[in-house]
Protein backbone atom coordinates (compact mmCIF):
# COMPACT_ATOMS: atom_id res chain seq x y z
CA UNK A 1 0.00 0.00 0.00
CA UNK A 2 2.87 2.32 0.85
CA UNK A 3 4.44 1.57 -2.53
CA UNK A 4 1.40 2.75 -4.42
CA UNK A 5 1.20 5.93 -2.37
CA UNK A 6 4.87 6.69 -3.13
CA UNK A 7 4.41 6.14 -6.87
CA UNK A 8 1.40 8.43 -6.90
CA UNK A 9 3.40 11.13 -5.08
CA UNK A 10 6.23 11.03 -7.67
CA UNK A 11 3.78 11.20 -10.55
CA UNK A 12 2.06 14.21 -9.04
CA UNK A 13 5.47 15.80 -8.48
CA UNK A 14 6.34 15.44 -12.17
CA UNK A 15 3.01 16.70 -13.54
CA UNK A 16 3.92 20.43 -13.26
CA UNK A 17 6.96 19.89 -15.60
CA UNK A 18 5.51 18.55 -18.83
CA UNK A 19 7.41 21.11 -20.83
CA UNK A 20 10.70 19.60 -19.92
CA UNK A 21 10.22 16.79 -22.42
CA UNK A 22 8.96 19.04 -25.15
CA UNK A 23 11.97 21.28 -24.82
CA UNK A 24 14.26 18.42 -25.82
CA UNK A 25 13.10 18.81 -29.41
CA UNK A 26 13.84 22.55 -29.58
CA UNK A 27 17.20 24.14 -30.36
CA UNK A 28 18.06 26.30 -27.42
CA UNK A 29 21.20 28.34 -27.71
CA UNK A 30 23.73 29.46 -25.14
CA UNK A 31 23.08 29.54 -21.45
CA UNK A 32 19.59 28.10 -21.71
CA UNK A 33 20.99 24.93 -23.26
CA UNK A 34 23.45 24.56 -20.40
CA UNK A 35 20.65 24.96 -17.88
CA UNK A 36 18.67 22.30 -19.66
CA UNK A 37 21.55 19.85 -19.47
CA UNK A 38 21.91 20.51 -15.77
CA UNK A 39 18.20 19.91 -15.28
CA UNK A 40 18.42 16.61 -17.17
CA UNK A 41 21.22 15.46 -14.91
CA UNK A 42 19.24 16.39 -11.85
CA UNK A 43 16.25 14.47 -13.18
CA UNK A 44 18.43 11.42 -13.72
CA UNK A 45 19.69 11.65 -10.16
CA UNK A 46 16.15 12.10 -8.92
CA UNK A 47 15.01 9.01 -10.85
CA UNK A 48 17.86 6.98 -9.38
CA UNK A 49 16.95 8.23 -5.91
CA UNK A 50 13.27 7.40 -6.46
CA UNK A 51 14.15 3.87 -7.57
CA UNK A 52 16.32 3.41 -4.51
CA UNK A 53 13.65 4.80 -2.18
CA UNK A 54 10.99 2.55 -3.80
CA UNK A 55 13.19 -0.51 -3.29
CA UNK A 56 13.69 0.42 0.35
CA UNK A 57 9.97 0.90 0.87
CA UNK A 58 9.25 -2.49 -0.73
CA UNK A 59 11.79 -4.16 1.53
CA UNK A 60 10.36 -2.36 4.57
CA UNK A 61 6.78 -3.42 3.72
CA UNK A 62 7.87 -7.02 3.22
CA UNK A 63 9.72 -6.99 6.52
CA UNK A 64 6.67 -5.56 8.35
CA UNK A 65 4.35 -8.18 6.79
CA UNK A 66 6.73 -10.94 7.71
CA UNK A 67 7.02 -9.65 11.26
CA UNK A 68 3.23 -9.42 11.64
CA UNK A 69 2.72 -12.96 10.36
CA UNK A 70 5.40 -14.26 12.70
CA UNK A 71 3.79 -12.46 15.64
CA UNK A 72 0.35 -13.85 14.75
CA UNK A 73 1.73 -17.37 14.47
CA UNK A 74 3.48 -16.93 17.80
CA UNK A 75 0.24 -15.78 19.43
CA UNK A 76 -1.65 -18.81 18.07
CA UNK A 77 1.07 -21.12 19.29
CA UNK A 78 1.01 -19.50 22.72
CA UNK A 79 -2.77 -19.96 22.92
CA UNK A 80 -2.41 -23.65 22.11
CA UNK A 81 0.32 -24.04 24.70
CA UNK A 82 -1.80 -22.28 27.34
CA UNK A 83 -4.81 -24.50 26.57
CA UNK A 84 -2.67 -27.63 26.75
CA UNK A 85 -1.24 -26.49 30.09
CA UNK A 86 -4.71 -25.81 31.47
CA UNK A 87 -6.02 -29.23 30.40
CA UNK A 88 -2.97 -30.95 31.83
CA UNK A 89 -3.52 -29.14 35.12
CA UNK A 90 -7.16 -30.26 35.22
CA UNK A 91 -6.20 -33.88 34.56
CA UNK A 92 -3.61 -33.64 37.29
CA UNK A 93 -6.15 -32.23 39.76
CA UNK A 94 -8.61 -35.02 38.88
CA UNK A 95 -5.97 -37.69 39.35
CA UNK A 96 -4.94 -36.21 42.68
CA UNK A 97 -8.60 -35.96 43.80
CA UNK A 98 -9.29 -39.59 42.90
CA UNK A 99 -6.14 -40.65 44.65
CA UNK A 100 -7.19 -38.82 47.78
CA UNK A 101 -10.66 -40.40 47.71
CA UNK A 102 -9.19 -43.86 47.23
CA UNK A 103 -6.63 -43.55 49.98
CA UNK A 104 -8.86 -41.85 52.55
CA UNK A 105 -12.02 -43.87 51.92
CA UNK A 106 -14.10 -41.16 53.65
CA UNK A 107 -16.34 -40.23 50.72
CA UNK A 108 -16.38 -43.82 49.50
CA UNK A 109 -17.90 -44.97 52.79
CA UNK A 110 -20.42 -42.13 52.70
CA UNK A 111 -21.51 -43.17 49.20
CA UNK A 112 -22.25 -46.66 50.51
CA UNK A 113 -24.89 -45.33 52.91
CA UNK A 114 -28.39 -46.29 51.71
CA UNK A 115 -31.33 -43.93 51.23
CA UNK A 116 -33.42 -44.16 54.39
CA UNK A 117 -36.97 -42.82 54.60
CA UNK A 118 -39.80 -42.95 57.10
CA UNK A 119 -43.45 -42.44 56.25
CA UNK A 120 -46.56 -42.15 58.40
CA UNK A 121 -50.15 -43.06 57.48
CA UNK A 122 -52.79 -41.81 59.94
CA UNK A 123 -56.56 -41.81 59.54
CA UNK A 124 -59.80 -41.29 61.35
CA UNK A 125 -63.09 -42.84 60.17
CA UNK A 126 -66.75 -42.96 61.10
CA UNK A 127 -69.33 -45.42 59.79
CA UNK A 128 -73.09 -45.90 60.04
CA UNK A 129 -72.47 -49.54 60.92
CA UNK A 130 -71.20 -50.76 64.24
CA UNK A 131 -70.49 -54.30 63.04
CA UNK A 132 -67.16 -55.69 64.24
CA UNK A 133 -66.24 -56.73 60.70
CA UNK A 134 -66.37 -53.08 59.64
CA UNK A 135 -65.10 -51.36 62.79
CA UNK A 136 -62.23 -53.58 63.88
CA UNK A 137 -58.95 -53.58 61.95
CA UNK A 138 -58.32 -56.91 60.27
CA UNK A 139 -57.55 -58.60 56.98
CA UNK A 140 -60.59 -57.10 55.23
CA UNK A 141 -60.92 -53.78 57.10
CA UNK A 142 -58.45 -51.10 58.17
CA UNK A 143 -60.75 -49.99 60.98
CA UNK A 144 -63.62 -47.60 61.52
CA UNK A 145 -65.33 -45.39 64.12
CA UNK A 146 -62.08 -44.17 65.64
CA UNK A 147 -58.56 -42.90 65.02
CA UNK A 148 -55.89 -45.26 63.73
CA UNK A 149 -52.23 -45.18 62.78
CA UNK A 150 -52.39 -47.55 59.84
CA UNK A 151 -48.61 -47.87 59.71
CA UNK A 152 -45.21 -46.31 60.03
CA UNK A 153 -43.17 -47.46 57.05
CA UNK A 154 -39.37 -47.50 57.11
CA UNK A 155 -37.78 -47.68 53.65
CA UNK A 156 -34.12 -48.59 53.06
CA UNK A 157 -32.86 -48.53 49.46
CA UNK A 158 -29.44 -48.63 47.85
CA UNK A 159 -27.58 -49.82 44.75
CA UNK A 160 -25.41 -52.70 45.94
CA UNK A 161 -23.08 -52.49 42.94
CA UNK A 162 -23.45 -51.64 39.23
CA UNK A 163 -25.38 -54.87 38.67
CA UNK A 164 -27.73 -55.19 41.67
CA UNK A 165 -29.93 -53.11 43.96
CA UNK A 166 -31.58 -53.80 47.28
CA UNK A 167 -34.82 -52.52 48.81
CA UNK A 168 -36.47 -53.13 52.16
CA UNK A 169 -39.74 -51.75 53.57
CA UNK A 170 -40.66 -52.42 57.17
CA UNK A 171 -44.21 -51.75 58.37
CA UNK A 172 -44.67 -50.83 62.04
CA UNK A 173 -48.15 -50.80 63.56
CA UNK A 174 -49.50 -50.72 67.11
CA UNK A 175 -49.82 -54.52 66.99
CA UNK A 176 -46.77 -55.79 65.11
CA UNK A 177 -43.64 -55.12 63.11
CA UNK A 178 -43.90 -56.66 59.67
CA UNK A 179 -41.52 -56.91 56.70
CA UNK A 180 -43.63 -55.55 53.87
CA UNK A 181 -40.96 -56.04 51.21
CA UNK A 182 -37.26 -56.92 51.32
CA UNK A 183 -35.58 -58.03 48.13
CA UNK A 184 -32.49 -57.85 45.97
CA UNK A 185 -32.65 -57.49 42.19
CA UNK A 186 -30.09 -58.28 39.48
CA UNK A 187 -30.38 -55.89 36.53
CA UNK A 188 -29.72 -56.20 32.80
CA UNK A 189 -29.03 -59.92 32.72
CA UNK A 190 -28.87 -61.83 29.42
CA UNK A 191 -32.12 -62.14 27.45
CA UNK A 192 -33.10 -58.64 28.68
CA UNK A 193 -33.98 -60.11 32.06
CA UNK A 194 -34.09 -58.83 35.65
CA UNK A 195 -34.10 -61.31 38.54
CA UNK A 196 -35.59 -60.59 41.96
CA UNK A 197 -35.31 -62.63 45.17
CA UNK A 198 -36.78 -61.97 48.62
CA UNK A 199 -40.16 -60.79 49.94
CA UNK A 200 -42.15 -58.66 47.50
CA UNK A 201 -45.58 -57.87 46.10
CA UNK A 202 -46.43 -59.86 42.99
CA UNK A 203 -46.56 -58.18 39.58
CA UNK A 204 -50.29 -58.59 39.17
CA UNK A 205 -52.75 -56.05 37.77
CA UNK A 206 -52.54 -52.24 37.97
CA UNK A 207 -52.78 -51.85 41.78
CA UNK A 208 -51.35 -54.90 43.55
CA UNK A 209 -47.81 -53.53 43.90
CA UNK A 210 -49.01 -50.27 45.46
CA UNK A 211 -48.21 -49.76 49.12
CA UNK A 212 -51.19 -48.56 51.17
CA UNK A 213 -50.04 -44.95 51.42
CA UNK A 214 -49.63 -44.74 47.62
CA UNK A 215 -53.11 -46.03 46.66
CA UNK A 216 -55.24 -43.65 44.57
CA UNK A 217 -58.01 -44.07 47.18
CA UNK A 218 -57.64 -44.76 50.88
CA UNK A 219 -58.36 -48.48 50.59
CA UNK A 220 -58.00 -51.24 48.04
CA UNK A 221 -61.03 -52.12 45.89
CA UNK A 222 -63.28 -54.75 47.44
CA UNK A 223 -62.76 -56.96 44.38
CA UNK A 224 -59.10 -57.29 45.43
CA UNK A 225 -59.71 -57.42 49.18
CA UNK A 226 -62.22 -60.28 48.90
CA UNK A 227 -59.63 -62.30 46.95
CA UNK A 228 -56.26 -61.40 48.47
CA UNK A 229 -57.13 -59.51 51.70
CA UNK A 230 -56.12 -55.89 52.24
CA UNK A 231 -52.49 -57.00 52.49
CA UNK A 232 -52.29 -57.62 48.75
CA UNK A 233 -50.88 -60.57 46.82
CA UNK A 234 -47.26 -61.35 47.64
CA UNK A 235 -44.82 -63.49 49.58
CA UNK A 236 -41.28 -64.87 49.64
CA UNK A 237 -39.85 -66.19 46.40
CA UNK A 238 -38.22 -65.54 43.05
CA UNK A 239 -39.40 -63.35 40.18
CA UNK A 240 -38.10 -62.65 36.69
CA UNK A 241 -38.94 -59.85 34.28
CA UNK A 242 -38.24 -60.15 30.55
CA UNK A 243 -38.36 -57.24 28.13
CA UNK A 244 -39.93 -58.62 24.95
CA UNK A 245 -39.82 -57.49 21.32
CA UNK A 246 -42.61 -55.10 20.37
CA UNK A 247 -45.84 -56.94 19.56
CA UNK A 248 -49.32 -55.89 18.49
CA UNK A 249 -48.04 -52.42 17.62
CA UNK A 250 -46.95 -51.85 21.22
CA UNK A 251 -44.10 -49.52 22.19
CA UNK A 252 -42.90 -51.86 24.96
CA UNK A 253 -43.80 -55.37 26.16
CA UNK A 254 -42.71 -57.36 29.19
CA UNK A 255 -43.34 -60.75 30.77
CA UNK A 256 -43.19 -61.29 34.55
CA UNK A 257 -43.00 -64.77 36.10
CA UNK A 258 -42.78 -65.53 39.81
CA UNK A 259 -42.90 -68.37 42.32
CA UNK A 260 -43.67 -67.38 45.91
CA UNK A 261 -44.55 -68.84 49.24
CA UNK A 262 -47.69 -66.80 49.93
CA UNK A 263 -47.78 -64.66 53.04
CA UNK A 264 -49.70 -66.73 55.66
CA UNK A 265 -53.10 -65.14 56.31
CA UNK A 266 -56.50 -66.29 57.46
CA UNK A 267 -58.53 -64.49 54.82
CA UNK A 268 -61.18 -66.21 52.78
CA UNK A 269 -59.08 -66.87 49.71
CA UNK A 270 -55.53 -67.55 50.83
CA UNK A 271 -53.12 -69.53 48.68
CA UNK A 272 -50.24 -69.22 51.07
CA UNK A 273 -51.30 -71.55 53.87
CA UNK A 274 -50.79 -74.77 51.93
CA UNK A 275 -48.39 -74.20 49.02
CA UNK A 276 -46.72 -71.98 46.51
CA UNK A 277 -48.16 -69.26 44.30
CA UNK A 278 -47.34 -69.42 40.60
CA UNK A 279 -48.06 -66.16 38.82
CA UNK A 280 -47.43 -64.51 35.49
CA UNK A 281 -48.18 -61.19 33.85
CA UNK A 282 -47.94 -60.06 30.23
CA UNK A 283 -47.87 -56.27 29.85
CA UNK A 284 -48.15 -54.13 26.72
CA UNK A 285 -47.45 -50.41 26.72
CA UNK A 286 -48.67 -48.01 24.00
CA UNK A 287 -47.74 -44.38 23.44
CA UNK A 288 -50.84 -42.58 22.15
CA UNK A 289 -49.11 -39.20 21.75
CA UNK A 290 -46.61 -37.09 23.66
CA UNK A 291 -49.21 -36.41 26.38
CA UNK A 292 -50.82 -39.81 26.98
CA UNK A 293 -50.26 -43.57 27.05
CA UNK A 294 -52.29 -46.76 27.41
CA UNK A 295 -51.32 -50.04 29.09
CA UNK A 296 -52.81 -53.55 29.00
CA UNK A 297 -52.01 -56.29 31.53
CA UNK A 298 -52.98 -59.96 31.39
CA UNK A 299 -52.29 -61.66 34.74
CA UNK A 300 -52.91 -64.98 36.43
CA UNK A 301 -52.04 -66.59 39.74
CA UNK A 302 -52.54 -70.23 40.74
CA UNK A 303 -52.05 -72.13 43.97
CA UNK A 304 -53.62 -74.43 46.52
CA UNK A 305 -56.58 -73.16 48.49
CA UNK A 306 -57.42 -73.92 52.15
CA UNK A 307 -60.02 -76.54 51.16
CA UNK A 308 -58.98 -80.01 52.44
CA UNK A 309 -57.30 -82.08 49.76
CA UNK A 310 -55.23 -81.14 46.75
CA UNK A 311 -57.52 -78.37 45.52
CA UNK A 312 -56.33 -75.45 43.41
CA UNK A 313 -57.56 -71.93 42.88
CA UNK A 314 -56.76 -69.55 40.05
CA UNK A 315 -57.48 -65.88 39.54
CA UNK A 316 -57.16 -64.27 36.12
CA UNK A 317 -57.05 -60.52 35.54
CA UNK A 318 -57.41 -58.07 32.66
CA UNK A 319 -55.97 -54.71 33.70
CA UNK A 320 -56.32 -51.47 31.72
CA UNK A 321 -54.58 -48.18 32.45
CA UNK A 322 -54.71 -44.80 30.75
CA UNK A 323 -52.77 -41.70 31.76
CA UNK A 324 -52.89 -38.19 30.35
CA UNK A 325 -50.05 -35.85 31.34
CA UNK A 326 -49.96 -32.64 29.25
CA UNK A 327 -46.36 -31.76 28.45
CA UNK A 328 -45.25 -28.66 30.35
CA UNK A 329 -48.39 -28.63 32.53
CA UNK A 330 -47.96 -31.92 34.39
CA UNK A 331 -47.65 -30.03 37.68
CA UNK A 332 -51.20 -28.72 37.28
CA UNK A 333 -53.20 -31.25 35.24
CA UNK A 334 -53.17 -35.04 34.91
CA UNK A 335 -55.79 -37.75 34.43
CA UNK A 336 -55.13 -41.30 35.60
CA UNK A 337 -57.64 -44.13 34.97
CA UNK A 338 -57.21 -47.73 36.11
CA UNK A 339 -59.61 -50.64 35.72
CA UNK A 340 -59.36 -54.36 36.33
CA UNK A 341 -61.65 -57.31 35.56
CA UNK A 342 -61.07 -60.37 37.74
CA UNK A 343 -62.20 -63.97 37.24
CA UNK A 344 -61.61 -66.54 39.97
CA UNK A 345 -61.84 -70.33 39.73
CA UNK A 346 -61.90 -72.30 42.96
CA UNK A 347 -61.92 -76.09 43.10
CA UNK A 348 -63.56 -77.61 46.14
CA UNK A 349 -64.55 -81.13 47.09
CA UNK A 350 -68.20 -80.50 46.23
CA UNK A 351 -67.52 -78.92 42.81
CA UNK A 352 -66.09 -75.79 41.21
CA UNK A 353 -66.89 -72.18 42.07
CA UNK A 354 -66.47 -69.39 39.53
CA UNK A 355 -66.72 -65.76 40.58
CA UNK A 356 -66.15 -62.39 38.95
CA UNK A 357 -65.29 -58.92 40.14
CA UNK A 358 -64.14 -55.59 38.78
CA UNK A 359 -63.26 -52.04 39.73
CA UNK A 360 -62.67 -48.79 37.86
CA UNK A 361 -60.88 -45.84 39.47
CA UNK A 362 -60.02 -42.38 38.15
CA UNK A 363 -57.83 -39.59 39.52
CA UNK A 364 -58.12 -36.06 38.07
CA UNK A 365 -55.52 -33.48 39.09
CA UNK A 366 -57.36 -30.16 39.27
CA UNK A 367 -54.35 -27.91 39.97
CA UNK A 368 -51.01 -28.01 41.74
CA UNK A 369 -52.61 -28.84 45.12
CA UNK A 370 -55.93 -30.60 44.65
CA UNK A 371 -56.78 -33.96 43.09
CA UNK A 372 -60.29 -35.41 42.82
CA UNK A 373 -60.91 -39.16 42.54
CA UNK A 374 -63.72 -41.70 42.27
CA UNK A 375 -64.08 -45.49 42.15
CA UNK A 376 -66.77 -48.07 41.57
CA UNK A 377 -66.37 -51.79 42.20
CA UNK A 378 -68.22 -55.08 42.33
CA UNK A 379 -67.16 -58.42 43.78
CA UNK A 380 -68.67 -61.87 44.06
CA UNK A 381 -67.26 -63.83 46.98
CA UNK A 382 -64.78 -66.44 45.76
CA UNK A 383 -66.28 -69.23 47.86
CA UNK A 384 -69.93 -68.35 47.03
CA UNK A 385 -70.76 -66.42 43.85
CA UNK A 386 -74.33 -65.85 45.05
CA UNK A 387 -73.05 -63.37 47.60
CA UNK A 388 -71.65 -60.09 46.36
CA UNK A 389 -70.62 -56.57 47.35
CA UNK A 390 -70.67 -53.14 45.65
CA UNK A 391 -68.42 -50.27 46.70
CA UNK A 392 -68.72 -46.60 45.61
CA UNK A 393 -66.04 -44.08 46.54
CA UNK A 394 -65.28 -40.39 45.99
CA UNK A 395 -62.25 -38.59 47.41
CA UNK A 396 -60.51 -35.22 47.40
CA UNK A 397 -56.75 -34.97 48.03
CA UNK A 398 -54.82 -31.89 49.14
CA UNK A 399 -51.07 -31.99 48.53
CA UNK A 400 -49.43 -29.52 50.88
CA UNK A 401 -46.10 -30.56 49.35
CA UNK A 402 -44.59 -33.70 47.87
CA UNK A 403 -43.95 -34.87 51.45
CA UNK A 404 -47.36 -34.19 53.05
CA UNK A 405 -50.89 -34.78 51.78
CA UNK A 406 -54.37 -35.01 53.30
CA UNK A 407 -57.40 -36.86 51.91
CA UNK A 408 -61.09 -36.87 52.69
CA UNK A 409 -63.08 -39.80 51.31
CA UNK A 410 -66.71 -40.84 51.28
CA UNK A 411 -67.60 -44.50 50.67
CA UNK A 412 -70.79 -46.48 50.40
CA UNK A 413 -70.79 -50.28 50.54
CA UNK A 414 -73.85 -52.23 49.43
CA UNK A 415 -73.68 -55.86 50.51
CA UNK A 416 -75.66 -58.95 49.78
CA UNK A 417 -73.68 -61.11 52.17
CA UNK A 418 -75.26 -63.48 54.62
CA UNK A 419 -72.21 -65.38 55.80
CA UNK A 420 -68.45 -64.85 55.90
CA UNK A 421 -66.22 -67.85 56.51
CA UNK A 422 -64.18 -65.84 59.00
CA UNK A 423 -67.14 -63.86 60.36
CA UNK A 424 -70.24 -66.14 60.47
CA UNK A 425 -72.42 -63.52 62.11
CA UNK A 426 -75.40 -63.35 59.77
CA UNK A 427 -76.34 -60.66 57.28
CA UNK A 428 -73.67 -57.99 56.79
CA UNK A 429 -75.17 -54.49 56.77
CA UNK A 430 -74.72 -51.79 54.16
CA UNK A 431 -72.84 -48.77 55.44
CA UNK A 432 -71.81 -45.19 54.72
CA UNK A 433 -68.37 -44.08 55.89
CA UNK A 434 -66.28 -40.92 55.91
CA UNK A 435 -62.49 -41.14 56.20
CA UNK A 436 -59.91 -38.43 56.85
CA UNK A 437 -56.36 -39.54 56.01
CA UNK A 438 -53.03 -37.75 56.48
CA UNK A 439 -49.73 -39.11 55.12
CA UNK A 440 -46.25 -37.72 55.53
CA UNK A 441 -42.74 -38.73 54.49
CA UNK A 442 -39.25 -38.03 55.79
CA UNK A 443 -36.46 -38.69 53.33
CA UNK A 444 -36.60 -40.12 49.82
CA UNK A 445 -38.98 -42.92 48.94
CA UNK A 446 -37.92 -44.18 45.50
CA UNK A 447 -40.13 -47.21 45.22
CA UNK A 448 -40.97 -49.03 42.00
CA UNK A 449 -42.47 -46.97 39.17
CA UNK A 450 -45.99 -48.32 39.20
Amino acid sequence: MTKYILNLTIILFLIPFPGLYAQQQKVIPGKEQDSLLILKEELKLLKIRYTDIGSRFDSLIKAIDKKEKAAQAENELQKLLDEASRMAAQEKETDEDLTVKFLSGVRQQQALNPNISLGGDFFGAISTSGHDFISEPGEVSYGNNGFFLREIEIGIEAPLDPFTRGKSFISVTSDEINIEEAYMEWLNLPLNMNLKIGIFYTEYGPLNRYHDHALPQFDRPRALVNLFSNQGLGGTGVSTTFMLPQVIFSDASSLDLSVQKGTPTEDIFSFGNTGFLYSGQFKNYYDINQDSYFEVRLSNVTGKNPEPGNNLSSVGSLGLSYKWVPAGREKYRTLDWKSELLYSYRKVNTGNIRSIGFYSAVQNKLNARFTAGARIGYSQLPYDNKQHEWDYTVNLDFWQSEFVFARIQYQYNHRNITDFQQYPAGMMPNDHSVILQVCWAMGPHKHEAY
